[in-house]
């Protein structure tokens, strides 16, 4: 199912963001102002750590020393070095360390994996799904893979594809709510009814209380947005943790509202999911390639 987009909807479609500080038992409501707009939780932007410098700086130092290290060790030292650049948000370092990650050692399954996500983002697609069959083919432990394939695949249009590769993704681990939460996402494209019944039947252990679970009753409509978000930071100790937490949470619910025909609220979404700066988060890399995709269409219309 392809979603149609409307101008002059998306053109008015500029929020002003209140920033949210966190604290350490916090909690955050959803609640309408005066003029119609809202109020929503952000977490402070993450910031490079002093332990991810410090560990750069050592990767430099063990990368350009090549007497000390062989072939294997170097791949592995670039491609640590390039999740670094990932999370600190240096993108051309990052893809070029995982290209010599891989150009170091062949059948390094990771660094095809890293790569094809980036060679993703710049919509290089074959490229991309050479990457991910080879991170496969390399080794099988690699399921997300899978997924990343599954979601180029649907980029392009190729929906059997990707509906076969995320049905494999989700059978990996029913008990995931990652994985139920991206079948729902890929899988509205194709069969949106199929879709919505998935989603029912994705139901928690009762001794599961991981977060993702909150974002699928939402969607299911056992709880509202409003006490998703009054709830949002229990059990959240530190901004980092709000951060992740808020990424995940804005992109699955921006899907969710597109699904349901609110578009403007589902760019908001896209918008906030990118506020905290979670830059090594799949969520956060997907916002971004979506919003830059959206902004395409609207220069074609």
């Amino acid at each position: 199912m392809r979603l149609s987009f409307n101008k002059l909807a998306i053109l008015f479609s500029v929020i002003i963001l209140t920033a949210c500080s966190n604290t350490k038992n916090q909690s955050y409501t959803l609640e309408a102002t005066g003029n119609g707009s809202s109020v929503f939780p952000l977490a402070t932007p993450i910031q490079v750590s002093y332990q991810d410098e410090v560990k750069l700086l050592r990767l430099n130092q063990l990368i350009a020393d090549e007497s000390k290290v062989d072939d294997k060790q170097r791949a592995i030292l670039l491609y640590e070095r390039g999740l670094i650049y990932d999370r600190i948000g240096l993108t051309a370092h990052s893809r070029y360390d995982f290209t010599q990650s891989i150009n170091v050692d062949p059948s390094f399954a990771d660094a095809y994996n890293s790569l094809g996500v980036y060679l993703l983002m710049a919509g290089d697609y074959d490229e991309a799904f050479d990457a991910f069959d080879s991170a496969i083919e390399l080794s099988d432990n690699l399921e997300y893979s899978y997924l990343h394939r599954a979601i180029g695949l649907s980029l392009v249009e190729r929906f059997d594809g990707a509906q076969q590769d995320i049905e494999h993704f989700y059978q990996l681990d029913p008990t995931d709510p990652y994985r139920a939460l991206w079948r729902y996402r890929i899988n509205f494209l194709i069969d949106p009814k199929l879709a919505l019944e998935q989603i029912r039947q994705a139901q928690p252990a009762a001794e599961d209380k991981r977060f993702a679970w909150a974002i699928v009753s939402v969607i299911n409509g056992k709880i509202t947005e409003e006490q998703f978000f009054d709830n949002v930071a229990n059990g959240v100790k530190t901004n980092e943790e709000l951060a992740h937490r808020l990424s995940e949470a804005y992109y699955y619910l921006a899907h969710w509202h597109m699904n349901n025909n609110n578009l403007t609220k589902g760019l908001y979404y896209l918008k906030l999911s990118i506020a905290g700066s979670v830059k090594d988060f799949i969520e956060y890399k997907y916002a971004l390639l979506e919003l830059k995709n959206i902004q395409i269409k609207l220069q074609q219309l």
